[in-house]
């Protein structure tokens, strides 16, 4: 009978005791908190500019939030001019000045009004008043044109005839004085007349166009409101910034004196985190 061959015992398998522990393990840092109380408790000024720093962190995280306030107010302000100027987008202007520039050209046309009230008039006084009136029948059929262009088109072409013959009448009247005081005869006081009329009708044209640019009263206040949220969000974004610059001048000059207090037993490798970390305690920043 065979025998069987009986095989050896398996010899125990010996593992390799593997360490858990990491070969070099970075000493722990220093609680930031302890750190800035014992820093305190060497000199009181050490408090005092501690305090200091709390007193700006606050300020500036509050001019910050009063900066995205102002920024998003500015924002919506802008938004809203430009949704109302979109209503009459070729009127952009602002009012003030095409005011101005319509009353410039209305002066213009003294001349031409003096030399039609000279007709009518007796006395300087007299001829003054005149003057006078026939600028202000052409000012106020200029604002008359530009209310009515949008509103009323028949009652604009009606206004618009009546100032026609209205400039028609200043230039019979120039006519009649022109050929009364001059010795040309006349054809010269004709040219006179016709040229002071074609000016008083440019002019007038001139006026009206300028009121025609001008912006509408609630865009001109949209706009205001627009410019003034946008200064006082700049006003508002710059002193948040110096607060903030002031705020990290004064860390960095507490940093500056835990280096050789505190921080001095830090090692090279280790003072970097441990200044972030007192940095970040000081900002209020969870760690």
């Amino acid at each position: 009978m065979a025998q069987t061959s009986r095989q050896p015992p398996e010899e125990p398998v010996r593992m390799a005791a593997v360490s858990t522990e990491p070969a070099s393990q970075a000493p722990a840092l220093m609680d930031p908190a302890g750190v800035v109380r014992e820093f305190n408790t060497l000199n009181p000024q050490h408090e005092a500019l501690g305090t200091r720093i709390l007193h700006m962190v606050d300020a500036a995280r509050h001019l910050g939030e009063q900066a995205r306030q102002a920024a998003a107010t500015a924002g919506g302000e802008r938004l809203t001019h430009l949704t109302i100027q979109a209503e009459d987008p070729e009127r952009r202007a602002p009012r003030w000045r095409q005011l101005l520039l319509a009353g410039g050209t209305l002066a213009l046309d003294a001349v031409a009004c003096y030399f039609a009230a000279r007709a009518l008039g007796n006395g300087q006084a007299e001829t003054l008043a005149w003057t006078a009136l026939f600028l202000a029948v052409l000012g106020a059929g200029e604002f008359a044109l530009d209310f009515y262009r949008d509103r009323h088109r028949r009652v604009w072409r009606y206004i618009a005839i009546g100032l026609g013959g209205f400039v028609t009448g200043l230039g019979i009247l120039r006519f009649t004085y022109l050929i009364t005081v001059g010795t040309d005869g006349p054809i010269a006081a004709l040219v006179g007349a016709a040229l002071f009329t074609v000016a008083t009708v440019l002019f007038v044209m001139a006026g009206y166009w300028a009121l025609r640019r001008a912006e509408t009263p609630e865009a001109g206040k949209a706009r205001r409101r627009a410019r003034r949220a946008a200064r006082e969000a700049r006003a508002t974004a710059e002193r948040a910034v110096r607060c903030l610059a002031k705020r990290d001048r004064l860390i960095d000059a507490y940093l500056v004196r835990l280096k050789v207090g505190p921080l001095a037993s830090c090692s090279a490798s280790d003072l970097p985190a441990m200044e972030a970390a007192v940095r970040a305690h000081l900002l209020g920043e969870a760690a």
